[in-house]
């Protein structure tokens, strides 16, 4: 089955006007945040207006209609636009380019310093139309604007697509793998996949309208209750319980406690699998246990002890380097037809031949390692770098293919951080702690990752048997088309508002902009010595990983599992564990005394909550964007 014009029409129309939707939700209002959970309800949203959309031209126009196939690559593509206009990508990176050249003073000597160093083609280096930028009331549709900004934007831009592509080409070569011989269950295209089902029949189901009308009800109160205070509030947002509870040590070490009952969370946590449930809440209270003890002894005299964040980065390269070794046949039958040793056997569900996939692989990887090489890192650099940043980008694929979490986020575990961290400032020219700077903004964290977007897309067209061409071109196309959008629609946004003044607190675009290049100063100033206590939490992190896989492989029902272990520390999960608490209390439930039977008839009302989340949530959401006033956001 082939796209149509009427997809691209769509696709062209909805790409930026997305990009302005995120942009202002995630940025200029700081409420909302759809990218910070793995199901991004903008995109849903989305889908459900293009099939109410597609039943009312169906009723005039029959054969002008969007199919199935269009339907969910337009769902795929905005996905994807929606993860590199997001909160850990181009968020992060657009502040990062500015700010060096307007904040330079007499105080931080960047004029002199810093300013110099910085490859020109990488950051604006007119402060006249950096002023207006930061400033507002002003407009990007200015000649000298446009020309400050059109090299590193392009540049930027350049690189954002082909890292994407690179991904695209990764699941290709993972595709065969990970969903015709381990058969893994993508359980985060299910909702999609319903809503798309020709005739709709989940849409008939009464079970899920049932759920759709508790969220829509709870929604629509704390929704008036924010346009009118007089109506109270039902609190279902977290609310920290930490320094009210444990005001004293060593309880207090344990920092803030939220608590919150989030409806889609409670929903999409009784979806997943009981032992990942589980450890989701059981490792949260691990890892904060770790605190509590470590205040008890005062181990925490040493800086960041006990290294949650390096035990979650171990835990994040253990799973993906385990799902490496687990399909090292594979890479190895690859590797023979890549040689021409071995022919390769066609399969209709691959969008490129293999060999292709592995040649753009290559090609993205030498891309990727000239574009850093011009940026100030060396190979030896660029290399530790790629392994840990690739490593995080399989290990999130990975866990979102077979267990579909509701947040990876990872902060401050990224390449950039930890190496310096560990080996020391010291250890790094002045050239690569540049370089490492701008990495910030891809690795502040990783919630709106693109890489699993991109196989549960081709999941979703192997599955409705589709074909997985047309979906594997039109995300490579939105991987182009997507970062030059989200720019444009943060400059012009940042132009008419000011990035330092008129944004909603906290004022992220200062804050991005300022993380990256205070730790810069930190590193150039007077450096940390080398902290190797932080490389052997990575490793414990990483066998701990190891461990769990290896008794769960042996032992049938064990109930730890190493996700669960992996995100349990983020700030996503610390937000979600009383609602994954709830979940796997309320699944114990229905599958001890209703059975297996009973919890497939439930399926829908937990899929109608989570849906009339998204409805309600993009509806707020766009009311408050409208009308300019605060609205009531469903998360976080």
């Amino acid at each position: 089955m082939q796209l149509r014009g009427r997809f691209f029409f769509a696709a062209a129309l909805l790409i930026p006007i997305n990009a302005f939707w995120i942009i202002q939700s995630e940025v200029m209002r700081y409420a909302g945040h759809p990218t910070t959970i793995s199901l991004f309800y903008n995109t849903i949203f989305w889908l459900c207006a293009l099939i109410a959309l597609n039943g009312l031209i169906g009723r005039f126009f029959p054969k002008a209609t969007f199919s199935r196939l269009e339907l969910l690559t337009l769902y795929g593509v905005v996905n994807i636009c929606t993860g590199i206009a997001g909160h850990d990508s181009i968020e992060v990176l657009l502040p990062i380019l500015a700010y060096p050249v307007y904040r330079a003073n007499a105080t931080n000597n960047w004029e002199q310093d810093l300013i110099p160093k910085i490859p020109k083609h990488l950051i604006v280096t007119d402060k006249d139309a950096l002023k207006p930028y930061f400033e507002g009331h002003s407009s990007l549709y200015q000649a000298s604007h446009i020309q400050a900004w059109l090299v590193p934007t392009l540049c930027w831009c350049g690189f954002l697509a082909t890292l994407v592509i690179l991904f695209m080409f990764l699941n290709v070569l993972l595709r065969r793998r990970w969903t015709e011989s381990e058969k893994l269950a993508f359980p985060l295209i299910q909702l999609p996949l319903e809503l798309t089902a020709p005739g709709a029949p989940l849409l008939k189901n009464k079970v899920l309208w049932a759920g759709v009308a508790i969220a829509v009800v709870l929604q629509l109160w704390n929704g008036v209750a924010v346009l009118n205070p007089q109506v109270p509030l039902i609190q279902l947002k977290y609310v920290d319980q930490g320094p009210t509870n444990f005001p004293t040590r060593p309880w207090s070490a344990m920092g803030w406690l939220p608590v919150g009952f989030y409806p889609f969370g409670i929903a999409l946590g009784v979806l997943l699998p009981v032992d990942l449930i589980f450890s989701s809440w059981f490792f949260f209270l691990f890892y904060k246990l770790q605190l509590v003890v470590s205040a008890w002894m005062a181990w925490d005299q040493e800086p960041n002890f006990p290294y949650t964040d390096a035990q979650a980065l171990g835990a994040y390269l253990g799973i993906g380097f385990g799902a490496l070794w687990a399909a090292r046949r594979h890479f190895a039958w690859l590797a023979r037809v890549f040689f021409n040793e071995e022919k390769e056997a066609p399969d209709p569900n691959d969008p490129i031949p293999q060999k292709t996939a592995v040649w753009g692989v290559l090609i993205c990887l030498v891309l990727l390692v000239t574009f850093f090489r011009f940026s100030g890192l060396s190979f030896l650099v660029i290399g530790a770098g790629l392994v840990i940043y690739l490593g995080i980008a399989i290990a999130i694929t990975r866990m979102r293919a077979e267990l579909g979490p509701p947040v990876h986020d990872l902060h401050h575990a990224g390449a950039d951080t930890m190496l310096p961290k560990i080996f020391g400032p010291t250890a790094f020219s002045r050239d690569e702690h540049i370089g490492l700077s701008f990495w910030w903004g891809f690795n502040r964290a990783y919630r709106g990752h693109t890489m699993p977007i991109g196989i549960e897309s081709l999941k979703m067209a192997e599955q409705t048997k589709l074909g997985t061409r047309g979906m594997f071109f039109a995300l490579c196309a939105a991987a182009i088309l997507g970062p030059l959008c989200a720019f444009w629609a943060l400059l012009h946004l940042s132009y008419a508002y000011g990035a330092a003044g008129a944004i909603a607190p906290p004022n992220v675009m200062e804050i991005f902009g300022r993380e990256a290049w205070n730790r810069y100063n930190n590193w150039t100033g007077i450096p940390e010595p080398p902290h190797y206590s932080e490389g052997a939490a990575v490793l414990v992190g990483m066998g701990f990983t190891f461990l769990l896989n290896m008794i769960r492989g042996r032992w049938i029902g064990f109930p730890f599992h190493p996700v669960g272990y992996a995100i349990a520390s983020s700030w996503g999960m610390s937000v979600l564990w009383v609602p994954m608490l709830i979940a796997w209390v309320i699944k114990l439930v229905i599958l001890r005394y209703g059975g297996l039977a009973t919890y497939r008839k439930c399926v829908p009302f937990f899929l109608g909550v989570i849906l009339g989340d998204c409805l309600m949530g993009g509806f707020w959401n766009l009311t408050g964007i409208a009308r300019q006033v605060p609205t009531y956001a469903f998360w976080p």
